[in-house]
Parts: C-alpha cells; structure tokens; sequence
C-alpha cells in the first residue's frame, strides 16, 4: 500500500509539473489551450473554465496540455502552429525545464535537512596509494578529471565509477596553484575504483546549499545523458534499463526507508523525465524542437500533418519501448535474467 501510494504521488507530482510548464508557457505567449489533463484514459473529474477544459484521468501514467493546432493547422490566430518559432520553443522546452527546476528545488531541501558534505579536496592522503605516488598532499582540491570538471563530490565520484582502465590525468589547486599530475587508479575492498584520497567534510553555509543543489542538479543531468551515450554505444546492455515497474519499485524502497531517501529518488525521476524528453526523438519534446529549428531555418512552416504523423509514429516506437523495459523488470522480479 505504501509503495502504491507513494507511486502514484510521485508520478502524479511530476507530471502535474511538466504538464504545468507547458501550460503557463502556452498561456503566456498567448496560445490556446483546449485541454489541461492530469492522467490518462477517462475522465474522473472535469471542469471547463473559460476556453479550456481541466481534466483528471484515471490512469497517473501521464497526463498532457492540448493546445490549438498542435498536431494539425489551423486558422485560429492563437493555434501553436500559427505562432512564431521562438513561442514555440518556449512552450516545448518549458515542461521539461520545470521539471529540472522542480529537481533543484528538492535538492535545496534536501541540502536543508543536513548540516555538511563532503567536498573534492583531499584532507589526507593514504600512504602508498596512487595519489600518494603522483604527488598529490593534503588540502588539495581536485578540480578536473581526464579534462572534465568536478564541481562537488558526487562528480568526483561519477568520474571515478565510469573508470575502466590505464592513466588518468589529475588537475588539482594547491594553495591557489594549479597542477596536474597522471596516476593509475586501483579497487578497494567493496570494488570501487579509488586514487587513495580522504574527503573532507566540510560545513554547509545558505551559499553552498544554493552550490551544491545546483552541481548536484547538473550532475543528475550529466549522468542521464551519459547513461543514455552508453546505452547507444553498448557500454550497458538494454536489460539494465528499468521501466515503470521498477521505477515504481524503487519508489516504495525509498518511501519505506524515509523521506529523505523519497526525496532524493524523485529529485532523479524528475531531473531524468526532464533532460529524457529533451532528447531529439520523435513525440518527444526535442523531437518537436528539431522541427521547430528546422522551420526557423528554412523560414517556411513545415505541412503539421506530416509533422503530427512523425511524432504519431515516434509515440508508438515509445509505447513499444515501454512495454520492452516493463519486460526487464518483470524478468528482473521473478529471476529470469541477472540484474
């Protein structure tokens, strides 16, 4: 019951919130909005006011904003597909954007629940270690790994898991100065790759929890764009993938285990909805950005049936994919294949 509960609120949150972003944005540039639907399937709840009708559905696995001359033309003025392309871009990205901005926001809780971090500067160095070796002291800061910039820990620690082997290259601040040294990373104990650093912990301030929810909203970002290159490339098979059923999974766990760790399991659902359906695929928010460019490029409106019928074809290949991952979590539930 707790899982089922805590499911459904968090899902009915995130999309209340991208479906909102679309909404007001819609609104704002002066695009007509026929219907705001939480949820899918049939109405539980309707109420019309003014030219649009409110709606809550009976299936908490979506919910959309309806807007004239969306998918098809128009001649009303106020349609989508009549509007200038900057409008437009507005409106697509606004969904997304609030959901990643609503995942800041649960970072700054978050960051208000604890009283300090642990940051990227080294308060001592393990003896015989590989950094120990390179030369790196204590109080230094590391500031890159392999060129990629580490803003707080936890991208530190991301850089470190996608470790696979040979030198890595090092840069740090001591004293001001910046340095760069190579070394070889090795396993510790529980298998994790280690260059022989301690952390040190460091007292949170109202600035450094506005800091760390920021980085740790890019780092949330950073992770899902990565998991998806390396997903593309073969780095992870697709049975890692999880679906609905264990996203819903992993909500209960997090909701059994306190509402810190529901937080944090939402603030990555959200942040992870968000920067997803800003990928350039068909049905997608980017998919419909790319055609939105394309337009602003040929100063020509593409025909929006054509349009409606790609994003109508993009909509499908995601039911499918969906249906697909919902099959590795059964197969991951019921032990038909490893995790």
């Amino acid at each position: 019951m707790i899982t089922a509960i805590s499911a459904i609120a968090v899902f009915l949150l995130l999309i209340t919130v991208h479906e909102l972003g679309h909404f007001v944005a819609a609104k704002l540039v002066g695009i007509k909005v026929l219907e705001f639907a939480i949820g899918m399937g049939p109405a539980i709840f309707k109420r019309q006011k003014g030219e649009t009708l409110y709606s809550v559905r009976i299936l908490p696995i979506g919910g959309y904003c309806k807007m004239e001359g969306e998918d098809e033309e128009s001649s009303d003025e106020r349609a989508f597909v009549n509007k200038k392309p900057w409008q437009k871009l507005i409106v697509l990205v606004s969904g997304a954007f609030m959901n990643i901005f609503t995942g800041f926001m649960i970072f700054l809780v978050i960051m208000s629940m604890i009283s300090s971090i642990y940051i990227p500067v080294a308060q001592e160095i393990i003896e015989g270690s590989p950094a120990h070796i390179a030369g790196l002291e204590a109080g230094d800061r590391i500031t890159r790994i392999n060129g990629v910039k580490i803003n707080i820990i936890d991208d530190l620690e991301f850089e470190m898991s996608r470790y696979i082997g040979g030198e890595i290259t090092v840069e740090y601040k001591r004293n001001g100065k910046k340095g760069t040294v190579s070394l070889t990373p090795v396993k510790d104990e529980e298998g994790r790759n280690i260059m022989g650093i301690v952390k040190t912990i460091k007292p949170l301030t109202f600035a450094s929890r506005i800091s760390e929810a920021f980085f740790s909203t890019i780092n949330f970002a950073k992770i899902v764009l990565v998991s998806f290159g390396d997903l593309i490339s073969g780095r992870y098979s697709f049975r890692d993938v999880s679906g609905p059923v264990g996203i819903v999974k992993e909500i209960g766990a997090a909701a059994k285990t306190g509402g810190f760790n529901l937080l944090f399991i939402t603030t990555l659902i959200t942040i992870n909805l968000g920067v997803f359906n800003l990928l350039p695929f068909p049905a997608l928010d980017g998919g419909r950005v790319v055609f939105i460019l394309i337009e602003a490029i040929r100063r020509k409106r593409l025909p929006a049936e054509k349009e409606g019928m790609v994003h109508f074809i993009g909509f499908v290949l995601l039911i499918l994919l969906m249906i697909a991952v919902t099959g590795n979590d059964f197969g991951r539930i019921f032990g038909f294949f490893k995790e």
